[in-house]
């Protein structure tokens, strides 16, 4: 089978698992925490993918020395109990394992803090599907999307940026495919909008997950 990308990224949070559920709780019990105001539920969803010290920043407001201490509360919340609420997309176990034995090279990149994500990596077993994952560490830095995506391409030996496809669900990984040089393929099940991947320099959308193995198949 001649695959149309030989190396094929993925987003974690909105791209391979539904995690909104655990997020959102995660920061409506940080801000009750914090004694922060209520936020809407267009601003909490807001919070699934980027980076949450930005979010508490960007989003609700908060000084940056409040979004770190903040920040450092949602990590551990969400890393002790509310990454259970996760789960696979359905259909992505499977698309995953029929792109392995197609030949597919296949990485993680993602903003997701190290810690959570070996615990959904082990929880939902995809290590063997997987070639490698990048992630943002256990503090929350270093989960700068382009720079994730060059340590997925180093990792990988992929030279040919052409055979590469980024998937991701939001406008951070709309700007970091482009930004690294790589083609992108939005999902738009996961928790951004296509307007705000557009502006980011998007142009290939998918809207399921059978969409999605469609175009990688």
């Amino acid at each position: 089978m001649t695959l149309p990308y030989r190396t094929v990224l993925f987003d974690m949070d909105g791209t391979i698992v539904e995690s909104g559920e655990g997020i959102i709780r995660t920061v409506e019990e940080t801000l009750r925490t914090f004694g922060w105001r209520t936020l809407s539920p267009e601003e909490l969803r807001r919070f699934v993918g980027p980076p949450s010290h930005d979010s508490y920043h960007g989003i609700a407001g908060m000084d940056e020395a409040l979004a770190r201490r903040a920040a450092d509360w949602h990590r551990a919340r969400y890393r002790e109990e509310n990454w259970r609420l996760a789960r696979l997309f359905p259909g992505i176990r499977e698309l995953l394992a029929d792109l392995r034995r197609a030949g597919a090279h296949m990485a993680l990149a993602t903003t997701k803090p190290r810690p959570a994500l070996e615990s959904m990596l082990d929880a939902f077993d995809l290590r063997s599907l997987l070639d490698f994952t990048a992630s943002s560490r256990a503090d929350g830095t270093g989960g700068e999307k382009p720079a994730l995506i060059a340590r997925c391409l180093d990792a990988l030996g992929e030279t040919d940026k052409s055979r590469t496809v980024m998937i991701g669900d939001t406008r951070f990984d709309a700007a970091g495919a482009r930004d690294a040089g790589v083609p992108f393929l939005g999902v738009l099940y996961g928790y951004g909008t296509r307007a705000e991947m557009e502006r980011e320099g998007a142009r290939r959308f998918v809207q399921t997950v059978a969409e999605l193995r469609a175009a990688l198949l």
